[in-house]
């Protein structure tokens, strides 16, 4: 494609409202480079050359995810996914003895993260699969691609696995330091931290939100599973964390709610630490769903956003999660997505 940067950087001043910044501009560029070579090595020398992917990682909120989105737009022979959700459909294809195929010629993987050795060894065969078949991959992460996990019972496997990504991922570090995603103060009257009677605000803001103050259990599916939420208000839904935690819900469980739900009210999440890793895990899957959504959000919590972490294992991922949960607390990400949540 010709002119790529100047088309991505044009994307997110009109679309995502970013004054692209020159770490942004200088990734862009090299995404752009590493493009050609690849598209022109798959037209003339496919046979004579090793292909190898595209892996963009930095800091939480620099513009990973929005220009990897602007790729997948002004690509028509490409596909996204998030991580969580790539991973289910290989494990899906897996327990059905079939191969995970992608039709796209360029494939997006939005929010790279490891956190069991089963999935980086599915992961691995689904890149060397891609590899093979001259698929174009483009990554991103939180951090180098090196550093993604550790198991101390498989150390030499988790190794030869992260050699084999560091072998065939062309890496682009986003240096700035900036989050864009922090930059506002978050809506009081909808973040409620570390405020006395929390609970009392947020049933006068579900009151005022909800189209009906009778709550009933609501039925949800996906293929191959279903689960039931209580507190279901026909426009919002009224969880209480550590309850709705403690079931066995993953990514794709939440974007089904966050499908059918625009606005969600979480209560009382506690401080967090590495011996809640189920939580954890969850909590971040939760937030990734709501916010690839655009959902609308309430919580209350007594500990400070910054704080809600207490623990060592997942400070990267969790500071992904509080970046968007910041950015989904603003009232400017309120008030935009705030049109598309009528009180009918």
């Amino acid at each position: 494609m010709k002119n790529l940067s100047s088309k991505i950087l044009s994307h997110l001043e009109t679309q995502n409202h970013i004054n692209p910044n020159i770490c942004q501009i200088n990734a862009i560029s090299q995404i752009e480079a590493k493009l050609k070579t690849s598209l022109k090595q798959k037209i003339v020398e496919v046979f004579k050359k090793k292909f190898i992917g595209i892996y963009l990682h930095g800091s939480v909120g620099v513009g990973k995810s929005v220009i990897l989105k602007a790729l997948n737009l002004l690509f028509i022979n490409s596909e996204i996914f998030h991580f969580s959700d790539l991973i289910f459909h290989i494990q899906k294809s897996e327990s059905l003895k079939k191969k995970f195929n992608i039709k796209k010629k360029l494939v997006l993987i939005d929010e790279f993260y490891i956190n069991n050795l089963t999935n980086i060894i599915l992961f691995k065969k689904f890149l060397s699969d891609s590899f093979k078949n001259k698929k174009i991959i483009i990554m991103t992460g939180n951090r180098k691609i090196t550093q993604i996990y550790d198991d101390p019972v498989n150390k030499q496997l988790c190794e030869d696995i992260k050699v084999f990504l560091d072998q065939n991922f062309k890496q682009i570090k986003m240096t700035s330091k900036i989050d864009y995603r922090s930059k506002e103060n978050v809506n009081h009257n909808f973040f409620f931290i570390n405020k006395d009677n929390a609970n009392s605000f947020q049933n006068s803001l579900r009151k005022q939100l909800a189209i009906t103050s009778i709550p009933r259990d609501l039925i949800f599916k996906r293929k191959g599973y279903k689960f039931m939420l209580s507190n279901f208000y026909g426009n919002l839904i009224d969880i209480e964390f550590e309850n709705f935690m403690k079931k066995n819900l993953v990514f794709q469980d939440f974007s089904v709610i966050a499908k059918k739900v625009k606005f969600i009210i979480i209560r009382n999440i506690p401080q967090l630490d590495d011996n809640l890793k189920d939580y954890i895990h969850r909590f971040i899957s939760l937030i990734d769903a709501f916010y690839e959504n655009k959902n609308i959000l309430s919580i209350s919590t007594r500990v400070e956003l910054d704080k809600i972490y207490n623990g060592k294992k997942n400070t990267v991922e969790l500071k992904r999660t509080i970046s968007r949960l910041k950015e989904m607390g603003s009232n400017t990400y309120i008030t935009k997505n705030l049109k598309n949540f009528v009180k009918k």
